[in-house]
C-alpha cells in the first residue's frame, strides 16, 4: 500500500516536471523566434565589418609589399631656394677692387652690390633620411649645391692663394655647400653620424634665408667659420639634451681658422617647451700665413701653424612665450692665437717686408697677430597668421668689438674697433594657393663704427655709419 501510494507521487512529480519544462522551453523558444531576426542582423553587420577590415589588411600588405620592392633611391627628395633681392646705400658708395676694401657696403659679407638687383642664392639640396619613420636607422645623404651672391663669401678657397686675395665680387658664384652621408646607427636613444661636408653650428644665425629671419646677417656671422670637413657624430644622453662633436678641417676664406684640424662641440639644452640654450666652439689650429707680397718666395705661400691655437664659441638663449613671439639673446667669443715667430724666421719672412692676409702686428718676440674678438645680438621676432597670409616683423640688434683691428674685414691691424648693427625686417607669406611658398622681406639696417670704415661715392672710407635698404624675395620648393 505504501510502495504504491510512493510510487503515484513519484508519476504525479515526473508528470509535473515535464509540463514545467515543457513550458520553459517553449517560452524559450518563442523568445528566440522574436529575437531571432535582430541576432541574424547584428551578425550580418558584423561579418560586413569583418569583410572590409580583410579589405584593408589586404591593401596595407599590398603597399607594404609594394614599398619593400622600391629600391634605395626611390625615397629621394629635391628640395630648392630661390632669392633675389634689391639693395641700395644711401651713401651710394663705390666698390673697390682691392683685398683692403673689396666691397661697397662696408662689412657686408653677403649683399655686398651697394645699388641693384642680384641673385642672392639658388640652392638645389637631394637628400635621402637614414630610415623610415617606422625604422629610423639605415643610411642616408645629403647634398647642396648653391649659386649666386651670397655663396661668393660663404664658400672656400680651397688652398687657392690667389682665390683667396681676390675680392668677393670677383669670385665664382657656386659651392657644394653640403655633402655627406648620414648614418644613424640603434645605439641607445640613437647615434645619429655625419660623413663629409657640412656648415658650421655656431652662433644663431646660420646661412639658412628660409629659416634666418633677416636679409642680412649680422657683424657676427662675418667672422665665424663657415664650413667643416670631416666626422660629426649627434646623441641625446638625455631626451632634452643634443650634443654634437665633430672631428674636421674646417674651410673658410674669412678668419684666421682654416684648412687645418679642428674641434667642434655644440649642445642643445631644452630646459623646457618655451626655453632653449645652445652653445658650442671650434678649436684647433692657426689655419693661414698668406704671403702674396713682393717678397719672392712668400708670393702666394700658404704656410701653417700648428703651435699657436685659435677659439671661436657662442653661447645663446631662445625664449618663446607664445608661438608668435621669440626672444633671444647671442653672446660670441673669437680668439686668434697668432702666428708663431719660427714660421716667420723658418721661411725667410721678416715681419716689415711681409704683405698679406692676416695682417702682422708683433705682440711679443715670437708671436704676432693675437688678436679677441667678441660681440653680443638680440633679436626680436613677432610673427602671426592672418586669414591673407603670415605676417611677421623682427628687430635685430649687434655690438661687436674687434681688439686688434684683424677679425672685421674693414679694420686695420693693431687698432681697435667698435661696431653696431641695427635692422627692422617686415616679412609677409601669403596663403593663396600659388603664392604660399612665396616670402616677401623688406628690410631696413643701420651699421656704424667708431672709426670710418664705410666708403663714400669716391671709393675712400670716409664715413663711420652707412644706412640700407633691402626688399628680398624667397622661393622654396
Amino acid at each position: 500500500m505504501k510502495f504504491s501510494k510512493l510510487f503515484s507521487g513519484v508519476m504525479l512529480f515526473a508528470v509535473f516536471l515535464y509540463l514545467s519544462v515543457f513550458t520553459v522551453q517553449k517560452e524559450v523558444y518563442a523568445a528566440n523566434s522574436v529575437s531571432g531576426d535582430v541576432t541574424n542582423a547584428n551578425i550580418k553587420k558584423i561579418e560586413k565589418k569583418l569583410d572590409n577590415a580583410l579589405a584593408e589588411i589586404q591593401a596595407i600588405k599590398k603597399e607594404n609589399k609594394s614599398q619593400s620592392s622600391q629600391n634605395y633611391f626611390s625615397n629621394i627628395q629635391l628640395l630648392g631656394t630661390l632669392i633675389g633681392s634689391y639693395t641700395y646705400n644711401i651713401a651710394k658708395p663705390v666698390a673697390t677692387n682691392t683685398p683692403s676694401a673689396f666691397e661697397g657696403n662696408g662689412n657686408y659679407g653677403d649683399n655686398w652690390q651697394p645699388d641693384g638687383f642680384a641673385v642672392n642664392n639658388f640652392d638645389i639640396t637631394l637628400r635621402r633620411s637614414p630610415g623610415t619613420s617606422s625604422n629610423p636607422y639605415g643610411v642616408g645623404f645629403h647634398i647642396s649645391l648653391d649659386f649666386g651672391q651670397n655663396i661668393q663669401f660663404y664658400k672656400a678657397y680651397y688652398g687657392n692663394t690667389s682665390y683667396f686675395t681676390t675680392p668677393f665680387q670677383d669670385r665664382t658664384p657656386y659651392d657644394v655647400r653640403k655633402a655627406y652621408i648620414n648614418i644613424n646607427l640603434p645605439v641607445g636613444s640613437g647615434l645619429d653620424i655625419h660623413i663629409g661636408k657640412e656648415q658650421e653650428l655656431l652662433g644663431y644665425e646660420a646661412f639658412n634665408p628660409i629659416r634666418n629671419w633677416n636679409n642680412t646677417y649680422s657683424l657676427l656671422d662675418v667672422v665665424e667659420p663657415a664650413t667643416l670637413t670631416g666626422v660629426f657624430l649627434t646623441y641625446n644622453f638625455v631626451p632634452a639634451l643634443t650634443s654634437t662633436l665633430g672631428i674636421a678641417n674646417t674651410i673658410n676664406s674669412a678668419v684666421p681658422i682654416d684648412n687645418l684640424p679642428v674641434i667642434e662641440l655644440n649642445e642643445s639644452y631644452a630646459a623646457t617647451n618655451m626655453l632653449t640654450f645652445n652653445g658650442g666652439f671650434v678649436y684647433g689650429e692657426n689655419s693661414y700665413l698668406v704671403g702674396n707680397g713682393t717678397g719672392g718666395s712668400t708670393s702666394g705661400q700658404l704656410y701653417e701653424d700648428n703651435l699657436n691655437k685659435s677659439f671661436y664659441g657662442y653661447i645663446d638663449g631662445v625664449f618663446s612665450p607664445t608661438a608668435d613671439w621669440s626672444f633671444v639673446a647671442d653672446y660670441e667669443l673669437g680668439l686668434g692665437g697668432g702666428i708663431n715667430g719660427s714660421v716667420l724666421s723658418e721661411n725667410g719672412i721678416t715681419a716689415s717686408s711681409y704683405s698679406g692676409y692676416p695682417p702682422l702686428v708683433q705682440t711679443s718676440d715670437s708671436t704676432y697677430d693675437k688678436s679677441r674678438f667678441y660681440g653680443i645680438a638680440g633679436y626680436i621676432h613677432h610673427q602671426h597668421n592672418y586669414g591673407f597670409g603670415q605676417v611677421a616683423e623682427t628687430l635685430r640688434e649687434t655690438a661687436a668689438y674687434d681688439q686688434n683691428g684683424l677679425w672685421e674685414m674693414t679694420s686695420a691691424p693693431g687698432t681697435g674697433y667698435t661696431y653696431i648693427d641695427s635692422t627692422l625686417t617686415f616679412a609677409y607669406q601669403p596663403s593663396f594657393k600659388n603664392f604660399k611658398d612665396v616670402q616677401f622681406r623688406f628690410e631696413l639696417e643701420h651699421q656704424g663704427s667708431n672709426h670710418n670704415v664705410y666708403l663714400d661715392s669716391n671709393g675712400l672710407q670716409t664715413h663711420s655709419q652707412q644706412n640700407t635698404i633691402n626688399l628680398m624675395v624667397l622661393y622654396s620648393f
